[in-house]
């Protein structure tokens, strides 16, 4: 019988992040964990359980693959010490699949080539499995992990190789996810990491040119009864850990996935939530769901306050004093916002970096935390073909989200962006030293104009 090999492979940047960074993210930890004290940073490993594991554990079982799983996540990177155990689990014919970021392609791509070598066959899927050369694995997947891929997991078993992609159906797919996701071999992170994910749905209906999720076009519920089910198995298996990130791209995009969260969690008292959303989400009937289900934390994309470059790169807003009062009416509703800051965009200027400082400046009384990146050509995200020419790195172990960017930007030279991004950390980086944002007892939002629908 085929067996499939799932692994985690490890993330080089997890050995030598960014030194002002790593100094911003203990004041993040500092001050979340005053608010949350059970929450944590993990030391060593992985910050959150590889949710795809799980998912892709589920899809082989529904073809009638038997499954194990490798976690290399805390194994040097190296094709070779990430080769032996990998090998010493599988046979001659079985499956090992991969799903890579790009600090790893290289590694996954290394190490493709010894266990091919050895008669495996390597499958690739995720955000970069594109850019594998023909020929350096048996299968390359890409699109959606869902129903559909079982018969392509099927027929990979059965010898067939190549390239495939499940097609994307523009707007909201008609048909809900049925299945759950299958933790049975990610019990290991019990107790090491500090919150769960979970999604009640699938993909994304905004197309930010940025943004390494808009390729999926479309959005796909999760059905009721696989999202309790789902929930069942995280409250077996995590029994301890009570914070859980709402995966969904956009809190409120798909009110039936709202309805569902809301019903699973009301009658499980205890859970903490951390949610994200578009401005435009922002309206009174989501912010009310995000209190009833007990969100903490709302996450929002603030990629810089020049609304005009946000327009040519996709992003959908009514202007920045209109996210500035949506901010600020989620801080008074009682939610901390935590900013998802992006820098090394390729439209940024001088004067559009001054005014995002300016404003972060300006509303720190409404900002809680940000998570920090830089922009990285993903080659999912919709402006890859048009930035491809531009990428002067195509070392993929340097196309990290704590690293200077890999393209030359149409406005600054690399350097430049860099320097501009390292201002951004220490000016989150202030604000996080500084007292937290004072806010009035949970109450229900009013956010002008007042939705009607």
């Amino acid at each position: 019988m085929t067996r499939c090999c799932i692994v985690q492979l490890p993330f080089p940047s997890t050995h030598e992040p960014d030194a002002r960074l790593s100094a911003y993210y203990r004041d993040y930890d500092r001050r979340f964990r005053a608010f949350l004290p059970e929450y944590f940073i993990p030391s060593d490993g992985l910050w959150e359980i590889p949710l795809w594991v799980a998912h892709l554990t589920a899809l082989l079982e529904q073809a009638g693959l038997e499954s194990g799983f490798q976690d290399l996540s805390r194994t040097p990177a190296d094709s070779g010490a990430c080769a032996a155990p990998v090998l010493a689990a599988t046979a001659p014919g079985d499956l090992v699949l991969f799903s890579p970021l790009a600090q790893n392609l290289r590694l996954a791509l290394d190490l493709a080539h010894e266990l091919q070598a050895a008669g495996r066959r390597v499958v690739l899927g995720g955000n970069m499995a594109p850019l594998a050369p023909e020929g350096s694995v048996h299968a390359v997947h890409r699109g959606q992990l869902d129903a559909g891929f079982v018969t392509v997991l099927a027929e990979l078993a059965a010898g067939r190789g190549g390239r495939t992609e499940k097609p994307a159906v523009l707007g909201l797919v008609p048909r809900p996810i049925t299945w759950a996701p299958d933790y049975r071999h990610l019990e290991g992170y019990r107790g090491r990491v500090p919150m769960l994910r979970l999604n009640a749905s699938h993909g994304c209906l905004y197309r930010c040119a940025f943004c390494g999720d808009a390729w999926s076009k479309q959005l796909t519920l999760v059905g009721a009864d696989a999202l309790k089910a789902e929930v069942d198995q995280l409250a077996e298996r995590f029994p301890e850990t009570r914070l859980i990130y709402v995966g969904d791209k956009t809190f409120g995009q798909s009110r039936e996935a709202v309805a569902n969260l809301l019903a699973v969690f009301r009658a499980r008292p205890g859970y903490k939530f951390i949610v994200q959303t578009h401005v435009l989400q922002v309206k009174d009937r989501v912010v009310e769901a995000m209190l009833e289900l007990g969100a903490v934390a709302v996450e929002l994309g603030f990629e810089s306050a020049d609304s005009q470059m946000l327009k040519r790169l996709g992003k959908l807003s009514r202007g920045l004093d209109d996210y500035t009062a949506r901010i600020h009416a989620l801080s008074d509703a009682g939610l901390n916002v935590v900013l998802n800051m992006m820098g090394g965009l390729d439209e940024e200027t001088e004067e559009s970096h001054a005014q995002t400082v300016r404003w972060l400046e300006d509303n720190r009384r409404a900002l809680w935390l940000f998570n920090l990146y830089n922009f990285v050509p993903y080659p999912l995200i919709p402006d890859f073909e048009r930035l491809r020419e531009r990428i002067v790195d195509w070392d993929f172990a340097h196309w990290r989200e704590d690293a200077p960017v890999v393209y030359r930007p149409s406005h600054l030279t690399p350097e430049r962006s860099w320097e501009l991004f390292q201002e951004k950390i220490a000016t989150a980086h202030r604000i996080v030293r500084g007292p937290d944002p004072v806010r009035p007892a949970r109450v229900a939002p009013t956010i002008a104009p007042k939705e009607t629908a």
